[in-house]
């Protein structure tokens, strides 16, 4: 590998070494050159190592990051890196062949940041009516990029130099801090743009309880970000709003009738089990889901 190479892939992981091998190995198989390239996992729990089973590529790393949250790893990852291009995704997530070689055509004709696309891909034993939810609803690069000006971190390009000017992620957000991140990046000026054919491929949950811990999470992400802060009053009208019935479902086109029932009871459970978890955040004094 060079002394420097020109991209450095950051990877948060916790407790997930049976899956972080698909990972490394869509990223071993680039059509980007591997001695220009190198891969920094960041391990968010110390105290589980490893298997000795697993095969590290020659260009790849392990670093341990002690203090909680996916944000805290990722910007360990950011002060170890060395590469000019900051590439981030996650441990589950699968990337395209020319994944890293189309990200950087965008930057290269003037982008600061790319959001790549997003694409599901239905596990073995995985709930059907989830793969579709997941398909439909999560997930949507195009629109947080080209309309909200902000993109998720599980497929992010970004010049180094960026990060100088911004700092680094919020690591008291457990959720939600890679678009806060990037919309403070857009609203500075740098230009995010969306990457089609920037491709990640994410596993569709296996579960509805799955969908549920999910949300819990990202609940917690909200909360910290502007929930808690809330009056009492401004958090029951918020949470009226989440409850609308979600029946613009009835209006997409290629599920059967069937499906679009099963996929509206679906959503509106995850919203009441959202508002929930927003309120025993707020007043049982529950602590926010990790993971």
């Amino acid at each position: 590998m060079n002394e420097k190479p020109v991209v450095s892939v950051i990877i948060p992981t916790y407790r997930e070494w049976d899956i972080l091998p698909r990972c490394l190995f869509s990223i071993q198989n680039q059509t980007f050159p591997q001695e220009e390239l190198e891969v920094i996992v960041v391990n968010n729990d110390p105290e589980s190592l490893p298997p000795s089973t697993i095969q590290l590529p020659k260009n790849t790393r392990i670093i341990d990051q002690s203090s909680p949250g996916s944000y805290a790893s990722r910007n360990l990852g950011v002060k170890a890196s060395r590469g000019e291009i900051l590439v981030f995704t996650d441990s589950d997530c699968v990337s395209d062949p020319n994944w890293i070689k189309n990200g950087i055509k965008y930057l290269q004709n003037g982008a600061d940041l790319v959001g790549g696309k997003m694409e599901f891909f239905k596990v073995q034993g995985g709930d059907e009516l989830v793969f579709l939810y997941e398909k439909q609803f999560s997930f949507n690069q195009k629109r947080n990029v080209e309309v909200n000006r902000q993109s998720i971190t599980a497929n992010l390009f970004v010049k180094k130099e960026v990060f100088e000017k911004v700092g680094l992620f919020p690591e008291n957000l457990l959720s939600g801090g890679d678009f806060e991140w990037t919309k403070k990046a857009s609203q500075i000026g740098f230009n995010l743009v969306f990457g089609e054919d920037v491709l990640v491929k994410h596993p569709a949950r296996k579960s509805i309880a799955s969908l549920q811990k999910k949300k819990k999470r990202t609940s917690g992400g909200m909360y910290f970000k502007f929930f808690r802060d809330y009056s009492v009053l401004k958090k029951i009208n918020f949470s009226i709003f989440l409850l609308r019935p979600p029946v613009t479902i009835f209006l997409l086109k290629d599920y059967t009738f069937a499906q679009r029932i099963r996929l509206f009871f679906l959503r509106w459970n995850l919203e009441w089990v959202g508002v929930q978890e927003l309120f025993k955040l707020s007043f049982s004094g529950k602590k926010a889901e990790r993971v």
